[in-house]
């Protein structure tokens, strides 16, 4: 997380991380963990099913995709699964 110190009164302001996502195409979002990538992903795929079915899904289609395992009981397994797997990158 990068800290910036802005004005005379010393205020110091903090600045999301900003995550890359290479899935299909590629989609730079800022986040404050990387569990919040599913959201994003739900909302870019127009998704009306809740959470979990959702991330059940999207964890099939990836290992379809590239033959990984995917975990999906939580937005942070699932996010640490797609990192370790190089389709989500924590770039800023």
């Amino acid at each position: 997380m990068k800290y910036f110190l802005l004005g005379t009164i010393g205020r110091i302001f903090t600045r999301m991380p900003r995550y890359r996502l290479s899935y299909g195409d590629v989609h730079e979002f800022d986040a404050q963990g990387a569990g919040e990538v599913v959201p994003v992903l739900q909302e870019r795929r127009k998704s009306s099913e809740n959470e979990i079915a959702f991330m059940r899904r999207a964890a099939m289609e990836m290992c379809e995709w590239n033959g990984r395992n995917y975990y999906f009981h939580s937005r942070e397994a699932f996010a640490g699964s797609m990192i370790s797997h190089g389709l989500l990158e924590c770039v800023d």
